[in-house]
């Protein structure tokens, strides 16, 4: 009888020392395990957003499983086959043209001010659970531009491109003539960066209902691909971001164009990839924008984690891209029509170790 109790309890102690650990689950995420602290929101009584228990790890696109890459370009084209939740738009409108949709119409909210990064953190964040809706249960993915700058190859050959594990290459040159008329944004398309119609990959038939700009037109996915912008996604390039001490210098150093006269890293990868890409209003449109997004998420986020005692919640920088200027705070409501209400306090997105987000890199 004794041996046999022992045995269960034996049993039960590896079963709980294991479920301790630090682990990947059935879905191949791996997870890192926190600690409980004595700050937690969940235990301060403050009403905020509870600690995690674990974080999902997010991984770069090459280092995902090849079945965890067909399965994230299944979901993507899964929102881009369902119907728009908002049933006052045309029946062709999807899930996927929905995310377009909402960036357009928070655009110049949200861009060249201190709430950018804050605002498409949790951009990301809803888009991935889109994504979850579709049964993508994968490790969420980012484009980190330096494995495709440190060496001579051209960035065009990366592994995100390729036509089968990828998402598709460049435009194709004549297959597309970019509209003229006037959209009467402050922020119009660049038709230089406009080349064609991508051909290759698993977005090559597709067909997106809103865009460039403010327009509502059935056209293909564009890109022109600029392989000049390197240096600004390159490792010298980002040191000199991560160097920075102050949030409000960080958020300048990777934002260049259309506020500042010249490329830095987050309009520089939008520029590579041209096309729908290059448009402030709907870049959504291309899929890589979300890896491109939550690259600048990472960055972001080794940036705070270097001092997190000064850095987890230090905002700054302007509230709007004109005068009058302003300053935002934490307390700023981020606006993402159409997809979320109430609108989310920027204060709620600062750490991603809180609920809803609990991921790291």
């Amino acid at each position: 009888m004794i041996p046999r109790v022992l045995c269960i309890l034996s049993i039960i102690f590896l079963a709980v020392f294991a479920s301790a650990l630090p682990q990947a689950t059935t879905d191949g995420v791996e997870y890192v395990e926190l600690e409980p602290e004595a700050t937690d929101a969940s235990r301060s009584g403050s009403g905020g957003p509870r600690r995690c228990k674990h974080l999902a790890v997010r991984k770069e696109w090459r280092d995902l499983s090849a079945t965890h890459k067909r399965d994230y370009i299944r979901a993507v084209k899964c929102l881009q086959q369902r119907r728009a939740l908002n049933t006052t738009l045309p029946n062709k409108f999807n899930r996927f043209d929905e995310f377009s949709l909402s960036h357009s119409n928070a655009a110049e909210r949200v861009h060249g001010v201190g709430q950018f990064l804050p605002w498409h953190r949790h951009f990301g964040y809803l888009y991935h659970q889109a994504l979850r809706d579709c049964n993508y249960a994968g490790p969420v993915p980012y484009w980190d531009w330096t494995r495709d700058t440190n060496g001579d190859t051209l960035i065009q050959h990366s592994p995100l491109f390729d036509p089968v594990t990828g998402f598709g290459g460049d435009g194709i040159a004549s297959t597309y003539t970019p509209p003229t008329d006037d959209d009467g944004t402050p922020f119009p398309i660049i038709p230089e960066f406009m080349i064609g119609c991508v051909g290759t990959g698993p977005f090559a038939d597709l067909v997106l209902h809103v865009g460039p700009g403010r327009r509502f037109t059935d056209h293909c996915l564009v890109r022109g691909f600029h392989e000049e912008l390197r240096p600004s996604l390159s490792q010298h390039h980002i040191s000199n971001i991560m160097n920075q001490t102050t949030y409000d210098n960080f958020w300048n150093s990777l934002d260049g164009l259309p506020f500042k006269p010249d490329f830095r890293l987050h309009d520089a990868g939008h520029g590579f990839m041209g096309g729908d890409m290059i448009s402030f209003y709907t870049s959504p449109n291309d899929p890589i924008f979300f890896l491109h997004h939550a690259g600048l998420d990472r960055i972001w986020w080794k940036w705070q984690n270097a001092d997190l005692k000064n850095r987890l919640y230090q905002i700054g920088g302007r509230v709007k891209y004109e005068p009058p200027y302003g300053k935002v705070t934490l307390e700023y409501q981020l606006p993402y029509p159409g997809l979320a209400t109430p609108w989310v306090t920027l204060r709620d997105t600062m750490d991603p170790r809180l609920e809803p987000y609990c991921y790291t890199y």
